[in-house]
């Protein structure tokens, strides 16, 4: 293990994890460790049921949403590779601590709904 600090912050990381919506990305680039092409990820967005279409454009403005929003902010605190023109998303430089973070969650969630049954 590395003595430097992370780049990414506690903070920044769960800022990242509170949307839905990249929580799936992120669980999507976790399962294609080649990457996966962001129709690809729209796709698995729309069947995991984070876009729905109702005829009133819902699913096109979640796609701009990912183009607009997520990807750009995933990209901008390393956790993914994206370039618009190459319609490639990759595993980035924090790609791995952001998961980790998101696997202690989900690793925590599971054990407080086992408690309460």
């Amino acid at each position: 293990m590395s003595d430097l600090p992370p780049s990414i912050s506690t903070e920044t990381a769960l800022r990242l994890l509170t949307k839905r919506q990249r929580r799936r990305i992120l669980r999507r680039v976790a399962d294609t460790p080649e990457g996966t092409t962001v129709d690809g990820l729209t796709e698995h967005l729309a069947v995991a049921g984070s876009t729905t279409s109702n005829g009133n454009g819902l699913s096109e403005s979640r796609g701009i949403e990912l183009h607009h929003v997520h990807l750009p902010m995933l990209r901008e605190a390393n956790v993914i590779e994206y370039d618009a023109g190459r319609p490639t998303v990759r595993r980035g430089r924090e790609f791995q601590r952001v998961l980790s973070l998101l696997e202690a969650i989900d690793g925590h969630r599971k054990d407080t709904s086992t408690d309460r049954s």
